[in-house]
């Protein structure tokens, strides 16, 4: 999966984005969002050599799968995400900087969205820039 504009795109919104770390209410921030004619795309953080880093301290120092559990979440933290604008049949939002889309199979999917790089998940300074993606994502989907 390539960072947009791939051919014959368009890029409609970019915002810093964030993946959300399910089951908690903490994210990794960073990376992009990026709302095209055709797909929203999250492209995060590149944290691998931070990740690569912090394995081989695990291994050397931690218990035995520390290094593997660390190498697991560095892996799930900077994979692409997309989902194509013709499949999604709703977006809404959900906390101060997250958009549930859910797509015409029923599938849900969460991205973050926040106000900068710094900015904890938590902050109402995220809440206009979700909202502006938001809008842009509804707009983009009535004329698909």
């Amino acid at each position: 999966m390539t960072l947009p504009p791939e051919r014959g795109e368009e890029v409609l919104c970019v915002k810093t984005g964030s993946v959300n770390i399910p089951g908690t209410p903490l994210a990794l921030i960073g990376g992009l969002l990026v709302l095209t004619n055709q797909r929203l795309y999250q492209g995060p953080l590149d944290t691998r050599l931070a990740g690569k880093l912090l394995s081989v301290m695990g291994k050397v120092t931690g218990p035995t799968g520390t290094d593997t559990a660390i190498d697991l979440m560095v892996g799930w933290a900077n994979k692409a995400r997309a989902v194509a604008l013709q499949d999604i049949a709703s977006v809404d939002s959900v906390g101060a900087s997250s958009l549930v889309v859910t797509t015409e199979n029923g599938k849900r999917r969460t991205f973050g969205v926040a106000a900068g790089a710094r900015t904890p998940v938590w902050s109402r300074n995220n809440v206009p820039h979700r909202d502006e993606m938001l809008a842009a994502i509804r707009q983009a989907i009535s004329g698909v």
